[in-house]
């Protein structure tokens, strides 16, 4: 090839996709997973599996960067936390990687059609080739693409085959009265002699109260109110879920029944008579509608937005000849007024831009856990040091009764005399780290909370009464929010420091302005901590169960 004929070629040649899709490069990505916590208690199948992978790596001289999965994670979809984190490390990775190697093609997926999809976009999108290493199939050619492509639907065949007589097994167990799958909040599981029973929980006992003050005439809103002061979490929507199933008064109803309801085997919370009366409460209040402040109702915002111009604190009013409700400027003369409609649909918008998004929930997490770090780290010395101090105060007590009771070495004066000091101080010590442990468990579920709202927060609004919505409010911005007439925008006086933190992590969610990756940055060693998991989503951030701070302790004075 002549000068001008390579400077036409390198300007103007084009490529097969197939040769794009051919990465030059000996870095790997391993995945390892099963698909119960049996399997992986038991087998040690992860074990076999990363030794098999990293022997074929070995021999063939592969260079593997990061591993992912090491877990028990069903294949039957595939949004599962670890594959889904391995997908986008790969993804950020493109044309540093050129394998994802597992043990056989159903570790990697079960999804049949979709999993083959997702190779496919791996290996023309991405440049990398999906290997079993123990079902080896060369898949730069239509062939070996086929024979992997069978190997996928066979999988996503024996799940189905495997998921039909699953469900036949779960009908019967359902029809006998066995609740077979997770028994809805109040309840726990627990095993005697080997067997399987489903008892009303410490919690259960909390929400029992619930159905009393239902009977009572009370209101969702209050009955809410007072769970989360006893200590149980709870929504608006919840509730009403609880009071219309009937799982709560010993009978089950499941979808696998087809409409019929069976006595169940389990503990009943409270009585039929009960549960149907309250359920009659419920329709009635259906069919007639419950009594409120209709202009309180109409215009939650009232007094929280102030006026742009004059600072001063919106009112509303209904336009009774249109029936149609509006905020106005209490100032006279300042003709700063905006229908109730179109006001709600902005603040819904404006919550919207402090509201987070599920696939940020990790570096949200991140972020909350190095701002307490201080924190963390003087609440885990306050609580070594209260143990030590209960231990050393037990031993104490241990010492001197053993002298006086067993030994003899000590007499009645003597004991009577140090012996209670001694009980005062262990029994102090012991008071001291059960207060703090319960702080440090009361953070985690304020944490929880925090985050609840936080990925909830227009849907909650939008549907709580008047009262939740205005506790709401002031939740995300304390001092209320002010109404820019000349714009039509909303300006924040004060955010509750969670939402500062939300918002901190939706500024950052676009990566760095080179388009550079942990991986490319050299920082793959993010590829072997855990993600999280909204299921369990604080296992991952245990040092966050052990501090205290203060914008979660804002949080939780508001009683939402």
């Amino acid at each position: 090839m002549n000068s001008k004929e390579a400077l036409l070629s390198s300007k103007f040649g084009k490529y097969s996709q197939t040769q794009i899709s051919r990465v030059a490069t000996a870095n790997v990505v391993v995945y390892t997973r099963v698909s119960t916590k049996e399997q992986a208690d038991k087998n040690l199948s992860l074990e076999t599996q990363r030794k098999t992978i990293e022997e074929y790596a070995l021999r063939q001289k592969l260079n593997i960067v990061a591993y992912f999965g090491g877990t028990y994670e069903s294949a039957k979809t595939d949004g599962r936390k670890e594959f889904m984190r391995m997908l986008d490390f790969l993804k950020k990775g493109k044309g540093q990687i050129s394998q994802l190697l597992v043990y056989t093609l159903d570790r990697f997926s079960r999804t049949g059609g979709a999993a083959i999809k997702i190779a496919q976009d791996l290996r023309e999108k991405h440049g990398v080739g999906v290997f079993a290493v123990t079902q080896p199939a060369d898949t730069s050619n239509p062939s070996g693409v086929l024979h992997q492509n069978i190997q996928l639907l066979f999988s996503e065949f024996d799940n189905q085959q495997r998921r039909q007589r699953m469900i036949a097994g779960m009908t019967e167990k359902f029809k006998q009265g066995y609740w077979v799958v997770k028994p809805p909040q109040g309840y726990d599981i627990i095993k005697v002699n080997g067997n399987r029973t489903i008892v009303v929980s410490e919690e259960g006992k909390k929400i029992k109260k619930a159905f009393e003050w239902k009977l009572m005439g009370m209101k969702n809103e209050e009955i809410v109110a007072r769970l989360r002061k006893l200590g149980a979490r709870m929504y608006k929507q919840q509730i009403h879920k609880i009071f219309t199933n009937p799982f709560y008064c010993g009978l089950i109803s499941h979808g696998m029944l087809n409409g019929q309801v069976v006595e169940g085997k389990h503990e009943a919370m409270i009585d039929k008579a009960t549960f149907f009366k309250i359920n009659d409460i419920i329709l009635q209040s259906t069919k007639s509608g419950v009594p409120h402040n209709s202009q309180n109702d109409k215009i939650p915002l009232k007094v929280f937005i102030k006026c742009g111009e004059c600072e001063e604190p919106f009112t509303g009013y209904i336009m009774k000849k249109r029936g149609l409700y509006y905020y106005k400027c209490r100032t006279n003369g300042c003709r700063c007024n905006k229908s109730a409609k179109q006001m709600h649909l902005q603040f819904m918008d404006y919550l919207g831009q402090h509201s987070l998004k599920e696939g940020l929930l990790k570096a949200f997490l991140f972020n909350l856990e190095h701002e307490v770090g201080d924190e963390v780290k003087d609440y885990a010395e306050r609580e070594n040091a209260l143990k030590c101090s209960f231990i050393e105060a037990t031993k104490k007590v241990d010492t001197i009764e053993k002298k006086f009771y067993v030994l003899d070495e000590m007499g009645k004066e003597a004991f009577d005399k140090f012996h209670p000091k001694l009980k005062d101080e262990q029994e102090k010590a012991r008071r001291d780290l059960a207060d703090l442990t319960k702080s440090i468990s009361n953070i985690e579920v304020v944490i929880r909370m925090a985050v609840e709202i936080s990925l909830n927060l227009q849907c909650l609004w939008d549907e709580a009464g008047i009262k939740m919505k205005e506790r709401l409010q002031k939740l995300v911005f304390p001092e209320g929010i002010i109404y820019e007439k000349l714009n039509s925008a909303f300006r924040t006086i004060k955010k509750n420091e969670i939402f500062e933190l939300v918002a901190d992590v939706l500024g950052h969610a676009g990566g760095s302005d080179k388009g550079t990756t942990p991986f490319l940055l050299g920082q793959s060693l993010l590829a072997e901590r855990a993600g999280f998991e909204p299921a369990v989503p604080f296992d991952r951030y245990d040092s966050l169960a052990n501090c205290s701070f203060r914008p979660l302790r804002h949080l939780s004075r508001q009683t939402f």
